[in-house]
């Protein structure tokens, strides 16, 4: 009820969280710092030397407008990875969330060269505890996409070079209609049929089509299909083996995408308690910022 009354994170009136001290102080740039604001706010610092390492690294921030500036653009522009690492460790963080997690590690150097030899204890300690983490950065740039789909199954996560296989199955994919135009410029050239086109369906595969008026013309080794109106549809050895390695490609590729994504979410999973402790120096980073932001405004 007290706190309540204080209007401490809501107002008594409407319930709205404009209007509260929260309100006030806020000057966050992550949900990470805003989180541990709040928090703070309920459960204010009772121990003096904490409070007074806190209030020396604000006024050595407040001092350093130009550090104070850059630490905050750096923060503003890291995900919140206290909750993207909170779904990759239950299986739940999807292709995007992993891209999330690398352009923050790639923060992190930034951030940690920002805060070295300064002369508050607290910013040192904060500095010592942020690990940068290269194993983790490393894996992620070298497998996910910048820019992935939502969904993994969706293919288009991984990038190239980071599984041969996977890349042989892609260009299968790709090459699709070059081979096809290729196939059937060498079959035109070879059979003397220069109507004669490589078609391809969901019912027949891939298939030769020949006209009736150059029925005649067709080579013996040709195999029927099926007779049209106006055409009949074959098929050729070659057709047969390349639509077994084409067909089922990109299916088999979306299928090693998801495989391989599933990897490296685990990999990272692994990685939870290192990635939780980067988390936390960024929102102490945050919050201590947007205090000295505060102090600036606010005089």
């Amino acid at each position: 009820m007290t706190r309540r009354s204080l209007e401490l994170t809501r107002t008594l009136r409407d319930n709205q969280r404009d209007g509260s001290l929260l309100s006030v102080l806020d000057r966050t740039v992550t949900p990470m710092g805003a989180r541990l604001l709040h928090d703070s706010v309920l459960a204010p610092l009772t121990d003096k030397a904490a409070i007074n390492a806190r209030l020396d690294a604000v006024e050595e921030l407040l001092r350093d407008h130009g550090l104070r500036r850059a630490l905050r653009e750096n923060l503003e522009s890291c995900a919140d990875i206290q909750r993207l690492t909170a779904r990759v460790s239950c299986a739940k963080a999807g292709p995007r969330d992993l891209s999330a997690i690398a352009r923050t590690l790639r923060k992190l150097p930034a951030v940690k060269a920002k805060i070295a030899g300064r002369r508050s204890p607290l910013l040192n300690e904060l500095e010592q505890r942020l690990e940068l983490l290269p194993d983790v950065r490393e894996v992620l740039d070298q497998a996910i996409e910048e820019d992935p789909p939502h969904l993994a199954k969706e293919g288009g996560v991984i990038r190239s070079g980071f599984c041969p296989e996977l890349d042989e199955l892609r260009a299968l994919a790709t090459d699709g209609k070059n081979w096809i135009a290729r196939y059937q410029a060498q079959e035109v050239t070879r059979t003397g049929i220069a109507s004669l086109k490589v078609g391809y369906n969901d019912i027949d595969g891939y298939y030769l089509e020949i006209t009736n008026a150059n029925e005649t013309k067709t080579p013996p080794e040709y195999k029927h299909r099926k007779t049209l109106k106006n055409a009949k549809r074959y098929f050729t050895p070659e057709l047969v083996e390349y639509e077994e390695k084409v067909v089922t490609s990109q299916d088999k590729s979306r299928a090693l995408e998801l495989q391989l994504f599933v990897q490296i979410r685990d990999r990272v999973a692994a990685q939870t308690p290192r990635l939780l402790n980067a988390a936390e120096v960024l929102a102490a980073l945050d919050l201590l910022s947007a205090l000295a932001e505060l102090a600036a405004a606010r005089n």
